[in-house]
């Protein structure tokens, strides 16, 4: 369990003195950002809508005789 923790420290410590590692890493949270929000995006924009009972029949077109 020590190695393992010796070497997270040590590649953090190397990301840290190296700028073009500091670069590349911040570059790769950045990117998996963009990408989780692209994914949860597609994700919403395929569902279907969900609207209350009560706004369905006004937002559907239904109830066109009754208007408040």
């Amino acid at each position: 369990m020590a190695d393992l923790w010796q070497s997270i420290v040590d590649g953090l410590a190397g990301i840290a003195t190296n700028p073009l590692y500091l670069f590349a890493f911040i570059a790769l949270i950045i990117l998996l950002m963009i990408a989780i929000v692209v994914h949860h995006i597609r994700k919403v924009r395929n569902q279907e809508p969900w609207i209350h009972q009560a706004w369905g029949a006004n937002w559907k077109g239904r109830n066109r005789g009754i208007r408040p």
